[in-house]
Order: C-alpha cells, then structure tokens, then sequence
C-alpha cells in the first residue's frame, strides 16, 4: 500500500470540508497511518491562519503524523531538480521542488490538487496522484 506526502492543496480542502470526497480520502489515509507532513506543508498551512488559537490548534493535530525532515541533501536533490526542469524552459516554485524531493527520498507518492505537480513528475520520476474531479 502507498504511502502519501500530502500536498497543501489537498489540506486546504480538507480542512475546510466542504468537499466531501476529498475529505473522505484523507481521513482514509490518516486512519491507515499513510499520510505524511513537512515543515513546509505545515508553514503553508499556517500561513493561510490568522488566528494564534487555530495555528495551535493544526499544530497540535500534526503532532501524530510522520514527519519528514527535509535535510541538507534534500535541499541539494531539490536544487538540482529546480535546475533540471529549468533546462527544459520549466520553472516551479522551490516549495514544490522541495515536497518532490522529500516524497522521492521517502518514496512517497504526492497527493495533490495542483495541476503543475504534474509537470515534474515524469521527468524527475517522482510519483503523484493528481486528485481530479474532486
């Protein structure tokens, strides 16, 4: 079974839930043990929060999911799929060069709402589920 790095995107809709079959597949996820965070992800998140109560409320409830560290050699991976993507006239932000790369390291597949994923995942090998229709 797979196991998935969580875009922001997807946590948006979850947490804001009004989008029943996303919020469904998520708590399928989370109930299996197969939804994974990072620091980016959360200071994302975060950053769409204005309230101190709520940013410590989404804190809290991360606590329980695997953490992923993105360490020195992440960022180097990251760097250089910036620099691959580049030559083939692609530019995405470091953010999703960074969730990429950590998912590749883990081998993890993103789950995402976001179509641009898809603009890395062949070249880079790196395994994304797009949720389309949702």
């Amino acid at each position: 079974m797979s196991k998935y790095l969580v875009d922001t995107s997807v946590w948006v809709e979850f947490l804001r839930g009004k989008k029943i079959s996303i919020k469904k597949r998520l708590e399928n996820l989370l109930d299996e043990n197969r939804a994974a965070i990072t620091g980016i992800i959360l200071a994302e998140l975060l950053t769409g929060i204005s309230n101190e109560k709520d940013q410590r409320f989404l804190e809290e409830c991360f606590l329980g999911l695997p953490y992923l560290e993105a360490t020195r050699e992440i960022f180097a991976v990251a760097g250089k799929m910036g620099a691959t993507l580049r030559k083939k006239g692609v530019t995405l932000p470091i953010t999703d060069l960074l969730i990429a790369a950590l998912a590749k390291a883990h081998t993890l597949t993103v789950l995402t709402l976001d179509n641009h994923f898809l603009t890395l995942a062949r070249p880079l090998h790196v395994q994304m589920e797009l949720l389309k229709g949702f």
